[in-house]
């Protein structure tokens, strides 16, 4: 029978997610038609992580019992729905993968879709959970839909013409462009050669989006085969190599990899011991927030971002599109790896990016094909950053002064002046870009133009500039206090210091650190506001923009009570909507409230007034800040009325049954009513920094005895009512 302890939702057009632990993952809607040329059950990652290809797009499945057929699947073609298998769809779950329950006459019939992490490939399950009539009669016919084609395209007809090998119950596609053969497996079940065009799908979300939304798939025949009770039917789609015969690999354990023919035959048990295997890491991961739901979803939502890249690990900004963002990675950190102690991770992280720094800058991106990319000035700043937060959670000194040379390096080089303009001026503060240049987060583009111009003194690039140099000052005391400044010194060929002394290394980036801040509160605070978004040569830029919240949210950077104060007013009375943070107040010029239409109108209004979940996280923090400074005694600290505001603004995003893509946060929202979600339908940053925050609620709710319980009107863990 169903299991009661899953979620069970409404068929809709919602979207839900899997991974594979590689950039690989599988994507469609809970009413199983595909609305994006982002959904399919099974893209491919190539060479590195944020290099896809669509492999398997979906497979029409039909089942047929004695006196008639029920088709499963469901597809939007021009004029109509065909196959309409959600007439037959009458739930679907999230938990623990995607599971969709069909009524078949009076029985139901459930198909599973789940992905294992670091095994790339999809497996699709059906089970019959309620045999009803015909149930020791039933076939089904399974006919996948391929592709070959790069993620962010489209195909047509005849742009793929793969050569086709059947075997016993398989068939073999070659070449695909992401491996050398693409394997269509089921269990006991008999292949039928019949190779087919399935012409004009169409994606409607991406004619919304103003992009190419046809599409055509191969099919290269199908699977007929007998399902009954206890007896499930399962296929596997994935890539097999044919180094020493045909072979698929990445499998999970000591083995690694196997013949394919000894795969199809022992499929049923593999796809078994690989399911409770999966099953059992989730579990793990879960358990870990104690029995706090939310919190257990939001861990599970952040383990898809972190990927394996090359002999280490990596963080994906964002699905469906994103890769590797240098940014994004680092802002990341803390709520997807420091929260559930993966640490061996990021030090891996850390080390992968360290070893791709130039001139100072940490890659701004992993361009698809093309490297690195270093067109931003406050990655390497982030970086840094991360870098102190790491230390704080896990106490790894030592891997920390290995990273040290790397910090220096990175501060040196903005002292001196680097690539894009980055250069620290006499001021100590540091510019960065020229006109045509975007080089913070606020980065979008029309027709080479920034929408959102910042070069010059960006104010949240400064605050971390400030806490970089204090940062790094604070590394090179405790080591010159271990004695280890000088060796560490001849090791990195002078870099830590690059003067006579050790000492007077320590003092000079110290006394940077103070002259930067007295200068930040000289040149960047707004009376009555907060703080200028910028300074530029006629003077400070005066935007009522997050970048302020950022900035007074930095540990380290010393502001007065009042301007605090002014930072958070302004945020909440003119920034602050159900989704995030705008990016611009509504009154002033050039807002645009609507995240919406084709590319050009969507960057205009990318930073320009649509709100960000992810600012959800520095508006915590200087939350945070504020009230320290309003504790009369030490020790006194009291987080019931943070943790009830904290708990009443994220009301919303904490309903992850009901946002965009089930379980998980998605990147951007319109700024005006109805405060639509759009962008990626998961990123990297909003899970994080919400997870952040509730984990530190629930850590100072721990040490507190949970006196006050988990928020307003809500049990711990429990999500809001809807």
């Amino acid at each position: 029978m169903l299991n009661k302890n899953y979620t069970w939702l409404k068929p809709s057009l919602q979207e839900w997610l899997e991974t594979d632990g590689l950039g690989g993952f599988s994507s469609s809607t809970s009413s199983g038609i595909h609305t994006r040329r982002y959904h399919g059950w099974l893209f491919l990652a190539g060479e590195s992580p944020g290099d896809r290809w669509l492999a398997l797009s979906k497979v029409e499945d039909t089942c047929i019992g004695p006196q008639t057929k029920w088709e499963l699947s469901s597809n939007l073609y021009p004029g109509c729905i065909h196959p309409d298998g959600r007439r037959h769809l009458l739930a679907f779950s999230r938990q623990p993968f995607p599971k969709f329950i069909f009524r078949i006459g009076a029985g139901l019939l459930q198909r599973e879709i789940f992905m294992v992490r670091g095994m790339p490939g999809v497996f699709c399950r059906y089970s019959l959970k309620c045999a009803g009539t015909g149930g020791d009669g039933l076939t089904l016919v399974l006919r996948p839909l391929c592709n070959s084609r790069y993620y962010h395209h489209t195909a047509r007809e005849a742009s793929w013409d793969p050569k086709l090998f059947c075997l016993e119950r398989a068939v073999l596609l070659e070449k695909h462009h992401a491996c050398e053969g693409l394997a269509l497996v089921c269990i006991d079940g008999d292949f039928v050669q019949e190779p087919v065009w399935y012409k004009n799908m169409l994606y409607q979300m991406e004619r919304e989006r103003g992009l190419d939304f046809v599409e055509d798939h191969f099919s290269p025949g199908y699977f007929r085969c007998k399902i009954r009770p206890g007896k499930d039917v399962v296929l596997w789609a994935g890539p097999v190599s044919q180094q020493g015969g045909v072979r698929v690999s990445h499998l999970p354990g000591a083995e690694g990899n196997m013949g394919f023919g000894r795969w199809c035959q022992g499929l049923a048990e593999y796809s078994g011991e690989l399911r409770e295997i999966e099953i059992a890491r989730r579990n793990r991961i879960a358990a870990q927030a104690g029995g706090n739901n939310i919190l257990a979803r939001l861990y599970l939502a952040g383990d898809q971002f972190v990927v394996k890249a090359g002999n280490g690990a990596s963080i994906i900004a964002g699905y469906h599109w994103f890769g590797e963002w240098g940014r994004d990675t680092f802002i990341s950190m803390p709520g997807l790896l420091f929260t559930t102690k993966r640490f061996a991770e990021a030090k891996q992280i850390f080390m992968r990016f360290a070893g791709e720094i130039r001139e100072g800058l940490v890659p701004n991106c992993f361009a698809q094909g093309h490297g690195a990319a270093y067109n931003s000035v406050d990655a390497s700043l982030w970086f840094i950053y991360a870098l102190a937060q790491y230390e704080k959670v896990s106490g790894d000194w030592e891997f920390v002064k290995q990273m040290v040379p790397k910090a220096g390096e990175i501060i040196d080089s903005y002292i001196k002046g680097t690539a894009n303009g980055i250069v620290m001026h006499g001021s100590a503060l540091l510019r960065a870009g020229y006109r045509h240049s975007q080089l913070t987060w606020m980065d979008a583009c029309v027709d080479g133009t920034p929408v959102t111009p910042r070069d010059g003194f960006p104010v949240e690039v400064n605050a971390l500039w400030i806490m970089a140099l204090s940062t790094y000052a604070n590394w090179l005391g405790r080591i010159l206090a271990q004695g280890d400044l000088c060796k560490a010194d001849l090791e990195v060929g002078g870099r830590l210091s690059g003067i006579d002394t050790c000492t007077t290394t320590y003092t000079k980036y110290s006394q940077l650190a103070k002259t930067a801040t007295n200068r930040f509160r000289q040149h960047f605070i707004w009376p009555g506001t907060g703080l200028y978004d910028r300074l530029d040569e006629k003077g400070p830029v005066a935007e009522v923009r997050p970048n302020q919240v950022i900035a007074g949210s930095i540990a380290g950077l010393l502001l007065p009570k009042n301007t605090l104060a002014g930072i958070w007013k302004t945020a909440i009375e003119n920034l602050l909507c159900p989704h995030g943070l705008r990016t611009l107040a509504p009154l002033s010029p050039g807002y645009r409230g609507s995240f919406a239409g084709g590319p050009r109108e969507r960057d205009s209004a990318y930073h320009q007034g649509s709100a960000w979940p992810w600012l959800f996280g520095p508006l915590f923090d200087l939350s945070a800040k504020l009230m320290e400074t309003q504790i009369v005694s030490p020790g006194a600290t009291d987080y019931r009325r943070l943790r009830e505001m904290t708990y009443l603004i994220l009301s919303h995003l904490l309903r992850l049954d009901s946002n965009p893509c089930i379980g998980t946060v998605f990147e951007v929202a319109s700024g005006d009513f109805p405060f639509e979600p759009g962008g990626t339908v998961s990123q990297a940053w909003s899970v994080s920094e919400i997870t952040r925050i509730l984990h530190f609620l629930e850590s100072v709710s721990q040490e507190e005895g949970s006196r006050a319980g988990a928020g307003p009107g809500s049990e711990p863990g429990s999500e809001p009512d809807s």
